[in-house]
């Protein structure tokens, strides 16, 4: 029997309670774990809508399960499928992205399922012993549907193989989260090996130092460095080595030299020839950075994301995916980039300057359930953290149930079978164009659906004391 609880009666309760009265993820984990031990509910008077969390984070897992279990079940090695087939018309095949399986491993901790984090670990230390180069380094994607001698994890595409630095943390910080939770070496050593290539991109030779992007860029990307930051602390913390603190202290000061006080946000990274680039502000780093520092000079950042990328998508906005009068919806949430609302003005004519970014938006909700700043703290027009983060979760409910299908009709397929409608989330509401380069789509994927449920568990992915 499902436990249904409206948003306002959450916020009544306080989380803490709501976990007691069944609000429990898989595994038993408490909603927004994070949240519980700190008197996180709110006397908040507004209406809620009656969403069941519970269900929507049970049959987001069910979506993750289904993807992770579509070439071989229970203990094999492998990695999963990241998107569903109908991605780049069919031409990723079972492309396994680095990133995502590194969320996909932190998204079944946050939800207590150690067993199948442990797979998809075991997956990522194969990719990055016997796959890549055996420096340590991970691949920015690997097959995952290909037999490498009973353990599904293979070199995938070629234009794939490079080696950026956030593609080699983030798979670091699922190793070393594993070791926190396990005790068990090799993920350790796994992490370590990882974080000794990173050292290799080390840059002292200007201000403000950091590291560089990898691939042979002269280039640095905040991102990465916040990645690093978070990823080094780890290794700090779980080997007794001040060479990581050393190395996390370093990648922590060109983040701070990119943060810009007068609009309380922090910029995309450098240029080749070192000087800020100014052109586009993305969100992963206005957000991940409170995950990281939990820093309150820094969480005015949280506040830009949420003030400047908002975005509502509906089925009158140009280039919707899911069309004029079929769908009677809309779906509030973050966009990629200040610049992804001028996709058609950049020459991309596909895109929708509405569409929601809904891993980010998953972001978002995980950085407002970590630093709960209270109502009468709030900015105008805001109502407190947890007051957003509940709205937050409602929209990307809303997605989950109305927008599984391709273009929001057809059904969607991993390895040629469907995918159960009303499970997973996809990257984005619409064609998203994120100004820098690429864009998102409206296909199924294990990092948006993943973000969701460590969003909506209130787990922190960047810091160790939260599993």
């Amino acid at each position: 029997m499902t436990t249904e609880v409206s948003r306002r009666r959450l916020m009544q309760i306080g989380l803490g309670a709501a976990a007691t009265a069944g609000l429990t993820s898989t595994g038993a984990v408490p909603l927004a774990r994070a949240a519980t031990t700190s008197n996180a509910g709110a006397d908040s008077t507004r209406d809620g809508s009656g969403m069941c969390v519970r269900s929507s984070i049970d049959r987001a897992y069910k979506f993750l399960d289904f993807m992770m279990d579509e070439y071989v079940q229970g203990s094999t090695v492998r990695l999963c499928q990241s998107y569903s087939d109908q991605i780049a018309g069919g031409t990723f095949y079972s492309t396994a992205f680095i990133y995502d399986n590194a969320v996909l491993t932190l998204a079944y901790l946050a939800g207590g399922n150690v067993g199948r984090a442990r797979v998809i670990g075991d997956g990522i230390l194969f990719a990055q012993q016997n796959v890549s180069q055996g420096d340590g380094r991970f691949w920015q994607a690997y097959y995952a549907g290909v037999d490498n001698g009973g353990v599904y994890v293979a070199a995938g595409l070629s234009y794939f193989q490079g080696s950026a630095m956030g593609d080699v943390a983030w798979p670091g910080m699922a190793l070393a989260q594993l070791y926190h939770r396990t005790g068990e070496k090799k993920y350790l050593d796994g992490a370590v090996l990882a974080g000794t290539f990173i050292k290799g991109y080390r840059d002292d030779s200007q201000t403000p130092g950091g590291f560089f992007y990898g691939n042979g860029q002269t280039y640095k990307s905040t991102e990465h460095n916040i990645d690093i930051y978070a990823f080094f602390t780890m290794l700090a913390e779980l080997t007794g080595d001040s060479s990581w603190t050393n190395g996390a202290l370093h990648a922590k000061a060109f983040v701070e030299f990119m943060f810009d006080s007068p609009s309380g946000h922090f910029w995309t990274g450098t240029n080749p020839d070192n000087s800020t680039n100014y052109n586009n502000s993305p969100e992963d780093v206005n957000t991940w950075s409170y995950l990281a520092y939990k820093n309150s000079t820094y969480g005015v950042s949280i506040d830009w994301v949420k003030t400047n990328l908002s975005t509502t998508d509906t089925s009158f906005a140009y280039n919707n995916s899911w069309g004029y009068g079929t769908q009677k919806i809309r779906v509030n949430g973050m966009t990629y980039a200040s610049l992804s609302k001028l996709g058609t003005i950049l020459g991309d004519p596909t895109s929708d300057a509405d569409a929601v970014w809904l891993e980010g938006t998953g972001h978002l909700i995980a950085a407002l359930l970590f630093r709960r700043l209270p109502a009468d703290k709030d900015i105008p027009g805001f109502h407190g953290d947890l007051e957003l983060a509940f709205a937050l979760i409602e929209n990307c409910q809303i997605a989950q149930d109305n927008l599984a299908g391709l273009a929001g009709t057809a059904v969607q397929t991993v390895n040629g079978t469907p995918i159960p409608t009303g499970t997973g989330l996809t990257a984005s509401t619409s064609n998203l164009n994120t100004g820098f380069g690429f864009s998102y789509y409206p296909y199924l994927h294990i990092g948006a659906t993943g973000w969701y449920v460590i969003g909506a568990l209130g787990f922190n992915p960047m810091r160790l004391e939260q599993i």
